[in-house]
């Protein structure tokens, strides 16, 4: 690649990173937080968002980390298919524990559903995985927090239409990030979508049926 489109190349790999599938549930929940009309604890904010911080994004790190050092994960970039499955493995378990704590705090209830979702996609990508098939993480991040924050706008009345389109745009220059440094193909990056979009309709239909 030419030196003109290195800063471009960079700004790609920075964008790729901050919103990085690992950070995507957080930031999904802290925006339901700032657009819900329901009364929350303060404590019982900070609660979750640190829970999730430490949960969800710094143990997860952390264990990779040791992977990667004892030599069982050959690239940063997860790009091995049996990588990314036992990495899919790894975090269904740490989804299910998150889903597990918030089933005990009624105040979170309108999170059921995401988490679940979050579940359902995680495991979906693994069996993909698992037969040599990528899904795009971050697509499927981005699919699965804008269909959760649609669903929940629809049901509770609540107008968030600004929010969504944004969420659009900065989805979309993601997904062009991550097309840009070839870090998927536009089929991997559908695919991740629809994972996404379809586990968290999937989970709210569970969810409202059962929960």
């Amino acid at each position: 690649m030419s030196l003109q489109f290195k800063p471009v190349r960079s700004i790609a790999r920075f964008v790729s990173t901050v919103f990085h599938p690992l950070f995507l549930p957080l930031y999904t929940v802290w925006i339901y937080f700032y657009l819900s009309p329901r009364y929350f604890l303060p404590q019982n904010i900070k609660f979750l968002i640190y829970y999730l911080v430490i949960v969800s994004v710094l143990i997860p790190l952390l264990f990779f980390g040791a992977m990667y050092s004892a030599g069982l994960f050959t690239s940063l970039q997860t790009k091995n298919p049996k990588e990314r499955f036992f990495l899919s493995v790894i975090m269904t378990v740490v989804y299910i524990i998150i889903f597990n704590k918030i089933l005990h705090y009624k105040q979170y209830i309108e999170l059921y559903p995401f988490f679940l979702g979050i579940i359902l996609a995680v495991s979906t990508t693994g069996i993909y995985n698992f037969f040599n098939k990528k899904p795009s993480l971050h697509a499927m991040a981005i699919g699965g927090g804008w269909t959760f924050l649609a669903i929940w706008s629809y049901y509770t009345h609540i107008d968030i239409l600004i929010f969504l389109s944004l969420f659009i745009l900065l989805g979309s220059i993601v997904i062009a990030s991550r097309l840009y440094i070839n870090a998927h193909d536009k089929s991997e990056i559908l695919r991740g979508l629809s994972i996404g979009i379809l586990m968290q309709i999937t989970a709210f239909l569970i969810a409202y049926r059962y929960l």
